[in-house]
């Protein structure tokens, strides 16, 4: 069995993705997450792996309410593979985990949902929906990729396979959720990644990489910027698993009355 590793915010440039600068990750783009390729094996051999053990990584807080933006389509599909490779999307394969968590308990919501939405690997969103989100483009305005909503498990759990966001003019790389218990929403907030994260990825993977220079960080976006501590209770915590994609989780606490403090 693989041993346990786990690679928090800090560790993640260090021990990860610093590894895989050296050992060649352009190499995860010839991949899926079910993909064994020995080119993917061999090129990320030195990068530390580990099973899914993130129970202890963060703390049992409230998670505060963001804007929903202009970018959300409600009729979204009930999926955990959101790629819609099928339809052309490429980029870093990503699985994401969150724990849903009753903040008054720190006992995990069963059967709570959550809706997740964000753009492909070129800053652009799917759906028919604001031209500032993706233009005119009516191919685009028929998909649905970066969209999907997934009930938790017993122990709070609900998964999404993905590919990593792209950035788009003023705003830095963020996932959107919003959290329901039956149709009331209890929250609706966005979630980040680390800036190193975003800036060895767009400049090393070459599905981002036509893209490089970002206009907008963790400090001066217009949702979470101003103040570094603010993205803290609101970042990933991040690892790459298998040598082959990222694993990003993040704990969201909730009450059973929808959230009233402001990120």
């Amino acid at each position: 069995m693989n041993r346990e590793i786990i690679l928090g915010r800090r560790d993640l440039l260090t021990k990860g993705l610093k590894a895989g600068a050296a050992l060649g990750l352009g190499a995860l783009a010839l991949g899926s997450l079910s993909d064994t390729s020995l080119v993917i094996s061999k090129a990320m051999a030195g990068v530390p792996d580990g099973s899914l053990d993130f129970l202890a990584a963060e703390p049992c807080i409230l998670t505060c309410t963001a804007t929903l933006g202009p970018c959300y389509y409600s009729p979204t599909l009930i999926r955990r593979d959101i790629t819609e490779v099928s339809n052309g999307q490429v980029g870093l394969p990503t699985r994401l985990g969150f724990r849903i968590m009753n903040v008054d308990t720190c006992l995990p919501v069963t059967n709570a949902t959550i809706d997740i939405w964000h753009t492909n690997s070129q800053g652009v969103y799917s759906a028919p929906i604001s031209t500032f989100c993706n233009g005119n483009d009516p191919s685009v305005q028929q998909m649905r990729f970066g969209r999907g909503v997934q009930p938790t498990d017993a122990n709070g759990w609900a998964y999404f396979d993905t590919f990593y966001p792209g950035w788009y003019q003023g705003r830095v790389t963020h996932i959107h959720a919003t959290i329901r218990i039956g149709t009331q929403a209890m929250a609706t907030t966005q979630f980040f990644f680390a800036d190193r994260v975003s800036e060895f990825i767009y400049r090393s993977h070459p599905n981002y990489s036509n893209r490089p220079n970002r206009d907008t960080t963790n400090a001066t976006d217009n949702v979470i910027g101003g103040n570094l501590n603010r993205c803290v209770p609101y970042l990933f915590s991040t690892r790459l698993v298998n040598n082959k994609f990222l694993h990003a989780v993040k704990t969201i606490g909730i009450r059973t009355t929808p959230t009233t403090c402001q990120v």
